[in-house]
């Protein structure tokens, strides 16, 4: 299923042995959405080439009006507010801000590319179905661990980026696989005049999040090109939970349903009504009988059984707490541990990269030019964390239950199945290397001699991507644990010391935690080659066409550690090894016929078309489409519309993804607890139908979570997708506006259903038992810790979701020159309509209504942004802003009713108003020296509290874009040429 391209390391080998020359890919600058239809050539490029490209487009071409719209966002404007990375440039546009986007803050979480990777997603649509290219060229991904799929914005630098251009529509006829939502092209830079050297720090008026950036540029140019050379270093430190306020107190958020007044669902603190009361940090310090839950003995200052300060936990009679079988609270204030404040909100980071490009012309066949470009990026994260151990510990006694365990250890309680609940380190590091080159040719037909090709032209390039990632993780071997559950070795430690149970044994840590090490290549080979030229003139003006082909080869190898592997790893998630490879052959060809021109209400028209077909090794071939009408009213009115057809081939790691486990509480996934509460009728029948009791309350411990690759199973995602839209350019001022609609879809959507969802498919459907019922595994009624649990889930990626979103973007722009200086301001806005998921196939046959996310966490009606600057004299002075509209979400949750025993149950509310963050700079600009400083969020806008339960969180922060947890941060930048 590999097609073997055994031209690629003789073409890469000549590429790297060249001068390193930068892509003539790279789109002209044009205001955002384009209300300037004329894009001039920068004056050192006129020479080598006459038209350029742009994105979104085969075609060249001396000018250009897109009908997709199109938003640029500036290098200057990302210094103007502070950014410090390419990932905040791309993360905070409109199209992105307020959806969940991966960054620094997912320590602790398996995500997509694995710890500390920044990935982009346009419209929430998932970051592999958000191409990103390199001036206009696709580079591969970069990360760790199996589920390496997306582009990692780390391994550009920030110091070489001149612009950011974001096509937002699909654009799978132009770019092939995975431009569902969108296209990101980002620009670098293609000349350096005078060498520089540039500094930047940004320090919060808090303590941690700080960042220091250099980086430093130099180029040669010369008659018939230029040479451009840059590196750059980034630091990124972490921010602790312990370094904000609402990160440090994680608190549920319940409310009666009939009089609104807040339930406090799980008082873990002693010290009640002070402000550690209700904070929900990682529990521990405790130790449970195992045969009887309900008994654990809790740090109180009284010794009952064999630890010092431990007893069983006293009753709480001034306090209603009938929720647990002996009237206790289920967590029994424990204080928290000051160790859990050292954990990562945010990761440190050092970043280190190499750049460089050169374009150069020949003067062979008529003018060839030549170029290619070479990236190098090390990326090293290092993420802290704290993590619960709870082994069951057998007494003299354990005998009868069949464990086969070692009565050598004695047991100081000297009975029975205790559990003790410890808190120990879960630290990571990672380093990924990551290398990236392409060289290409380009030129002209004129040296044949025939005039009619006098005018076509050609280009081809080729270009290697390679990611190297380590992976090393703190990690507890089951063998070494103790758990009479998972081994019959006797304990080589105390399980059942305060020092121990608090994290502060320094000898019980070494034994039981060992770094675990694994390691992941990604590799892309692509070569691309594209003739375009007129094919005829119409009284409106000459018809274009580009046609061209593309073959791309990848693959992934995943090796995760021995024990990893061989499931020796407690209570972690475990991974086999993941490895696969695809290939594709696509043809392509796009055509623009002029319509009208130069009459009445046409001031012209034209038509744009495009095709793609491909041929991929793993599930075969498709093609697909896009259609565009650009109608140019008058100068200062214009229409266009697009509509079209993308796709997007599975990844690797959705096809080849070897079998990973993690956990999952059983609340949160099981839809028969306290079934009899439930108001869906078919959850009520089907449960009963299973034999499960109608006030079960769960199981104690977490269910596993199987997850796999769908190899031979799964096939392309489709989207159709379209687009409307005006722009008004006004002649008696300097103001233009585009608003745009958008419409898409879509369909066979690769996905993991998620194992809340497979349960609730099984028992909510009006079909069962079903398809559903056969991804999980619950336990029987026989069980004798776990009756009726769940154990275990398959959740592998599958065709099965469907998801439509629509919405209206709106970009601004006035300009205007006064006395005191000159005025500037924009503006960039998403108003989503519609955000529907069909989580099954067929909802209405399986009994669930569809779900509209919009508005909900996550997925915001309105997101903007924008910013207003003047400039006079050597000084620019801006304000910029990000708005992330309200969110309101409400979950009814059963559990009150039964496991709490609350009369009514609660609602648990999870509401937060808009939030606006201000950021001031000032530049001032001399013959040499270029000086920025500001202050990113000024008014030190705090992020809103969410409750757990149907988000996941930091905190009280949920992990979604734009939330801002570093605070106020004052910046300064100085930039120096020679």
């Amino acid at each position: 299923m590999k097609l073997n391209f055994d031209l690629y390391p003789k073409l890469m080998a000549g590429v790297a042995a060249s001068a390193f020359i930068f892509s003539p890919a790279a789109a002209q600058e044009v205001e955002p959405d384009e209300p300037e239809t004329v894009a001039e050539a920068p004056e050192e490029e006129e020479s080598r080439q006459e038209r350029v490209v742009v994105t979104g487009s085969l075609l060249r071409r001396s000018e250009f009006s897109s009908a997709s719209p199109i938003q640029i966002i500036s290098a200057e404007v990302s210094t103007l507010e502070g950014l410090i990375d390419t990932a905040e440039i791309l993360q905070g546009s409109s199209v992105a801000a307020g959806s969940v986007q991966f960054n620094n803050q997912f320590q602790g979480f398996v995500v997509q590319g694995g710890t500390g990777i920044n990935s982009i997603s346009l419209r929430g649509l998932g970051a592999n179905r958000s191409l990103v290219v390199l001036n206009g060229r696709r580079a591969g991904p970069a990360g760790t661990r199996g589920q390496v799929g997306a582009f990692d914005l780390n391994v550009i630098p920030r110091s070489v980026i001149t612009q950011v251009e974001i096509l937002k529509d699909g654009a799978s006829s132009i770019y092939g696989s995975d431009a569902v939502a969108g296209v990101a092209n980002i620009v670098t830079r293609t000349a350096v005049d005078e060498p520089e050297i540039t500094v930047q720090y940004n320090q919060p008026f808090e303590s941690g999040g700080e960042s220091l950036s250099i980086d430093g540029a130099y180029g040669l140019n010369f008659d018939t090109g230029n040479i451009v050379l840059a590196a750059q270093y980034t630091l990124r430190e972490d921010l602790s939970i312990e370094d904000r306020d609402f990160l440090r107190c994680p608190e549920d958020i319940f409310f009666d349903p009939n009089t609104g007044a807040r339930i406090d669902r799980e008082d873990r603190s002693r010290l009640a009504g002070t402000s550690l009361e209700g904070c929900q940090t990682i529990y521990h310090d405790t130790v449970i009988d195992a045969l009887n839950p309900a008994t654990r003995f809790v740090p109180n200052g009284v010794t009952v059984g064999p630890i010092p300060g431990y007893s069983p936990r006293p009753l709480a009679a001034d306090r209603d707490y009938i929720g647990s079988p002996d009237g206790q609270a289920f967590y029994e204030d424990v204080l928290d541990s000051p160790l859990v404040g050292s954990e990562d909100a945010i990761n440190k980071q050092e970043l280190y990269s190499i750049y460089a490009t050169a374009d150069f012309e020949f003067p062979i066949f008529g003018g060839v030019n030549f170029d290619s470009e070479f990236l190098y990026t090390r990326r090293e994260t290092t993420a802290e964390g704290w993590r619960q151990f709870f082994p069951i510990i057998g007494g003299d006694d354990v005998a009868p239950f069949g464990f086969g365990y070692d009565t050598s250890y004695v047991n100081p309680f000297g009975f029975g199945l205790f559990q003790p609940v410890a808190l120990l380190p879960s630290n990571s590091e990672i380093t990924v290397d990551y290398y990236y080159v392409t060289g290409g040719l380009q030129g002209d037909f004129t040296a044949t001699g025939i005039d009619y090709l006098s005018d076509w032209s050609w280009s081809t390039y080729a270009s290697f991507s390679r990611s190297d990632g380590d992976y090393a993780t703190d990690s507890i071997l089951a063998s070494n644990s103790g758990d009479v559950t998972l081994t019959s070795i006797a304990p080589q430690y105390d399980p059942f010391t305060a020092a121990f149970l608090r994290g502060e044994d320094d000898a019980a840590t070494d034994l039981l935690i060992t770094e675990e090490v694994g390691n992941t290549i990604y590799e892309q080979s692509l070569i691309n080659a594209v003739v375009t030229g007129p094919l005829f003139d119409l009284p409106a003006g000459e018809v274009g066409i580009a046609v061209g082909v593309e073959a791309r080869e990848f693959e992934i190898d995943d090796t995760p550690s021995e024990n990893s592997i061989s499931g020796n790893l407690w209570g972690q998630t475990s991974a086999t090894e993941t490895r696969g490879s695809d290939d594709v052959v696509e043809f392509f060809t796009e055509v623009e016929i002029p319509i009208l021109k130069g009459v009445p209400m046409f001031e012209e028209l034209t038509f744009n078309g495009s095709a793609r077909t491909f041929n991929y090794a793993s599930y075969g071939t498709g093609d697909v489409w896009k259609v565009g009408l650009n109608w140019q009213i008058n100068p200062e009115l214009r229409l266009r519309y697009t509509k079209g057809t993308s796709y997007r081939a599975p990844a690797l790691f959705e096809l080849f993804l070897g079998d990973q486990t993690s956990f999952l509480g059983q609340a949160g996934i099981d839809a028969c607890i306290n079934w009899q509460d439930s108001t869906n009728e078919n959850i009520r029948a089907n449960c009963a139908a299973d034999g499960i009791p109608p006030d079960f309350g769960g199981g104690a411990s977490s269910a596993e979570i199987i997850t796999g690759g769908g190899a031979d199973v799964l096939e392309a995602e489709t989207s159709d997708a379209s687009t409307v839209g005006v722009i008004w350019t006004p002649e008696i001022v300097d103001f233009s506006i585009a608003v745009d609609y958008f419409d898409i879809s879509v369909n066979e959507q690769v996905a993991q259903l998620g194992a809340a969802s497979i349960i609730g498919g099984c028992y909510g459907s009006n079909n069962f038992p079903n398809a559903f019922c056969d991804l999980f595994v619950r336990n029987g009624a026989d069980d004798p810790f776990a009756a009726f649990a769940i154990d275990t889930v398959n959740d592998s990626f599958l065709n099965v979701n469907e998801q439509v979103t629509r919405g209206i973007d709106i970009t601004a722009r006035y300009e205007q020159s006064f006395d005191f200086g000159d005025f500037l301001t924009e503006i960039q806005a998403t108003r989503t309509l519609t955000d529907i998921v069909f989580l099954f196939d067929n909802d209405q046959e399986s009994g669930f209504d569809t779900t509209d996310f919009n508005g909900t966490v996550g997925d915001p009606e309105w997101v903007a942004n924008g910013r207003f600057t003047l400039e006079r004299g050597d000084f620019l002075y801006t304000w910029s802003f990000d708005y992330i509209g309200e969110v309101d979400q409400e979950d009814f949750d059963a559990e009150f009713v039964g496991y709490f025993n609350y009369p009514g149950g609660g609602r648990r509310i999870i509401q937060a108003d808009e939030v606006i963050y201000h950021d001031f700079s000032v530049q001032w600009r001399g013959d040499t020296i270029t000086v920025t400083g500001g202050v990113a969020n000024f008014f030190d806008e705090t992020p809103p509290a969410f409750s757990s339960g149907v988000i996941t969180r930091r905190g009280n922060v949920p992990l979604v874009g734009g939330y801002d947890l570093r605070g106020r941060t004052g910046f300064i930048r100085a930039t120096k040429t020679f």
